[in-house]
């Protein structure tokens, strides 16, 4: 029996949200709305449309004034293992109600006037990590692993760099995104890249315990809280982001993933060298020592 509409028109308990991507499953109960990433064939990575819906998802929360929580959970043994942007529904309809944000999710997670959570159900890596840098509670189950490999695959991730330190100090976030090692829940734990470690058979009743007490603080001033929150954190070079996706090392980077080999770095794609020109001749021997 559906239950009845409540008095602002928003059915409690609602199933089958369009968010415009097939590997998300979205839900409303009460004042809760979970996105539930189901592409278990690839551990959850997350198409360009899924990362759209994840975003639609953020907009319909911060739209609607029942909503107080969007929730981000997947299926199986992985959160999300990152991005699969190569893939996307030859149908796709992006509409203006999601991107008048921006183009990717991360800052609109960030940015909505809701809280925003990721329940890390097992693997996350890649776009899954970013999701969780970008939320404002993380929850992980006790058989998660937490990578950060991007730098593997060529990728300026800027939203990773602009948030990492602040979370877990210069230091530590130059070990995570250069040696790129996985990490267990509780190693993600005692540096800051969790909240909360629980027994995996329990990440359901812990995630709603957890959201509970955050129902009893003032919505109005959570959204403060964040909003300056916010304001604090340094800005994302989104558009080196973008300016780096297709270049011929994440071409590369990609291709060797793909063909189960280590990269081969092109020497063309050159870092930014703040030096402007070579000093060799400064320090090169010219003799035989060369040899």
């Amino acid at each position: 029996m559906t239950p009845p509409p409540v008095p602002d028109g928003l059915p409690h308990e609602i199933h089958g949200i369009d968010l415009m991507a097939d590997e998300l499953h979205a839900s409303i109960l009460g004042d809760t709305l979970t996105v539930t990433i189901d592409r278990p064939e690839k551990r959850n990575a997350i198409t360009s449309d899924g990362y759209h819906g994840i975003k639609r998802a953020a907009m319909i929360v911060a739209d609607e004034p029942r909503l107080q929580f969007l929730v981000i959970t997947g299926t199986g043994d992985a959160f999300c293992a990152g991005g699969d942007m190569g893939r996307s529904a030859p149908s796709r309809r992006w509409d203006m109600f999601t991107e008048s944000a921006d183009g990717v999710p991360f800052e609109t997670l960030g940015r909505i006037p809701k809280i925003v959570v990721c329940k890390i159900n097992g693997i996350a890596m890649g776009g899954g990590m970013v999701m969780s840098m970008y939320a404002d509670l993380v929850i992980a189950s006790d058989e998660a692993r937490i990578r950060i490999p991007d730098l593997t695959r060529g990728v300026y991730e800027a939203f990773i760099a602009a948030r990492l330190p602040q979370r877990v100090g210069t230091l530590r976030a130059n070990h995570l995104m250069y040696e790129s090692e996985w990490l267990t829940p509780q190693q993600a734990l005692e540096i800051g890249l969790v909240g909360r470690v629980v027994p995996h058979a329990d990440l359901d009743a812990e995630t709603e315990a957890m959201i509970e007490r955050v129902r009893k603080t003032g919505p109005v001033a959570r959204a403060l809280m964040k909003r300056q929150m916010w304001q604090s954190l340094p800005p994302v070079d989104v558009g080196g982001y973008w300016e780096r996706i297709g270049t011929p090392e994440t071409a590369e980077a990609w291709t060797a993933f793909l063909d189960k080999r280590d990269p081969q770095w092109p020497g063309t794609d050159d870092p930014p060298n703040p030096l402007k020109r070579s000093r060799r001749a400064t320090w090169m021997p010219t003799t035989d020592d060369t040899q």
